[in-house]
């Protein structure tokens, strides 16, 4: 039973946990093979789902946040960040070869990979920078300098995302220390910025409407439970509102979009109370935030598949669970993602084709990249209770 009476002792009980990552890597003698068909596998003990290893060894690689796209076109490529090559980077996997690279020299902060080619975005220091995967994979050309964060901004915040015309890239910002945040919007053709919206609470969590342009979904950052979570605003500045609007006494969190008119997210039943009232999955209308409740447990993370027709949803077991969108029924996917001395968050994913779903796992001693395909919805077992 979850003991924790208040939000803040949960803060204060699990803020070790909410970094993530493991506590030392372990060395291990698992081989990756070379193409899809020889990578390593197995089936999940408990549930048989196919679970394939990407990424082996004793490095940290870890997936993009659910919020992002992570794959070129035709899913040739996995983007993922690693240490591999001594400091956190960029990297790609080839799905037809299972050859790994780094697609950039050094280190590299936030990043955003376009959906209609292979441009991937990336900030180093007030830089934003700009390759292109295919090349990069093969060790072309350097990255391209885009622009350099303009003089009122001290510093980006909350990530880089795409709108969806691919024409134009928004982060937050903070405009003034601990008093004033905000929102910007780059034209990659010039580079020239402009500021959307100003706001008096940190930001965080950017990601714009993947298919309406000048629809840009954002939260309220606090590192924990805020106030109002879900925010939006419009690429002209105006519309700035809530997206689903929270009571007094709801934890909000982890929205992405799924599709475009809907979000999912999760509510979170921080004491015994809480897991009396509606919490778990949830999704919600865009325009009017009218929601559904879809399954209740104690959830972290979710994304919706691309198709609709399914959602997925971890826990701090760091299992991850499938669930049918049509019936709203559960079942486990895939466990045992959560290794000795590791608080891995599986940021866990759909593929672009709903088939499969990427996540981070540190079953192996250390955050390493696994997709698990989703088998035929009867072979999973049902939930008991």
């Amino acid at each position: 039973m979850l003991s924790t009476p208040t939000r803040r002792a949960f803060l204060l009980a699990t803020g070790a946990a909410l970094i993530g990552g493991c506590i030392g890597g372990k060395e291990r003698v698992a081989k990756r093979g070379r193409g899809t068909d020889t990578m390593n596998e197995y089936r999940d003990e408990v549930t048989g789902a196919r679970v394939r290893m990407l990424t082996t060894g004793p490095q940290r690689d870890w997936v993009f946040y659910q919020t992002h796209p992570m794959w070129t076109p035709g899913m040739r490529h996995l983007m993922f960040y690693s240490d591999r090559s001594g400091a956190s980077t960029l990297w790609a996997l080839d799905m037809h070869s299972g050859e790994l690279r780094p697609l950039i020299d050094g280190p590299a902060g936030t990043a955003v990979l376009a959906r209609g080619d292979d441009r991937l975005y990336f900030l180093r220091d007030r830089e934003v920078l700009v390759t292109h995967v295919e090349a990069a994979f093969r060790g072309a050309p350097k990255a391209e300098l885009v622009s350099t964060l303009p003089t009122f901004a001290e510093s980006s915040e909350g990530g880089f995302t795409l709108d969806a015309n691919e024409k134009v890239l928004y982060t937050g910002a903070v405009f003034e220390k601990d008093k004033k945040w905000g929102v910007l919007a780059l034209d990659l053709a010039s580079g020239a910025w402009r500021k959307v919206a100003e706001t008096d609470f940190r930001v965080g969590h950017f990601q714009a409407n993947p298919e309406r342009s000048g629809v840009i979904m954002f939260c309220w950052e606090t590192g924990g439970d805020a106030p109002q979570r879900t925010w939006t605003v419009n690429a002209d500045g105006t519309g700035l509102r809530p997206v689903y609007k929270e009571t007094y006494d709801e934890w909000v969190t982890h929205e992405a979009w799924w599709g475009p008119d809907r979000i999912v997210f999760t509510v979170w039943p921080y004491d015994e109370e809480r897991t009396r009232q509606p919490h778990g999955i949830f999704s919600a209308d865009f325009a009017t935030g009218a929601h559904t409740v879809h399954t209740q447990y104690k959830a972290w993370h979710t994304h919706g598949s691309p198709d609709g027709q399914w959602i997925l949803g971890d826990d701090f077991d760091r299992n991850l669970w499938l669930v049918n969108a049509s019936t709203n029924e559960r079942r486990l996917l895939t466990q045992g993602h959560l290794g000795k001395d590791c608080k891995t968050h599986p940021h866990a994913s759909f593929t672009p084709d709903s088939k499969s779903i990427v996540f981070t796992s540190s079953k192996n001693g250390t955050d390493n990249v696994f997709l698990v395909d989703l088998p035929d919805w009867d072979s999973l077992p049902k939930l008991t209770t």
